[in-house]
């Protein structure tokens, strides 16, 4: 008896349609799968980090990661209206970091991580050294506490990339 109820529950099991994983289990398989990239040696970075503005009101921000090599490949995300963290996951390599701002009404420059972005945490002042940071990345490596704050710049003399084209 208890060989055909075995039998007629994985019977059963065979034939019931499964749901969609729960957050837990995803989040378990993306864990396995980057283990996997990582055995590989290809396993992404992260990036997190705070996007500053300098007004009252923190806008939408579209925030990329420009490859310094080619800065028409990037990828982006978007953050919500007085959304400050953000996270990306890309490939190693070397990147800038840079945000617009978004439906603001106007177009402009997008904010940097510079040279100058730690001084300006800081509160400093002469913080003048607007030259994009290079990020260099190695496969599964996590950069945290990046600030995108330099707004400060003359576009004139520290020109920035363009805006990527939309995902």
């Amino acid at each position: 008896m208890r060989l055909i109820t075995i039998a007629a529950l994985l019977a059963l099991a065979a034939c019931t349609e499964t749901a969609p994983p729960s957050p837990a289990s995803a989040g378990e398989a993306a864990t396995v799968a980057a283990s996997a990239n990582e055995t590989a040696g290809n396993a992404p970075a992260t990036l997190r980090g705070r996007v500053m503005y300098p007004s009252e009101e923190l806008p939408a921000m579209r925030v990329c990661a420009l490859a310094a090599a080619d800065p028409g490949s990037a990828h982006c995300v978007a953050t919500e209206v007085h959304q400050m963290h953000f996270e990306l996951v890309l490939p190693a390599g070397e990147w800038w970091l840079l945000a617009w701002p978004l439906d603001t009404g106007t177009a402009g420059d997008p904010g940097l991580l510079s040279a100058a972005s730690q001084c300006l945490a800081d509160g400093g002042t002469g913080c003048d050294d607007h030259a994009l940071q290079t990020l260099q990345l190695a496969a599964g490596e996590l950069r945290d506490g990046l600030d995108i704050n330099d707004w400060y710049y003359d576009p004139a003399d520290f020109p920035p990339p363009m805006a990527p084209a939309a995902d």
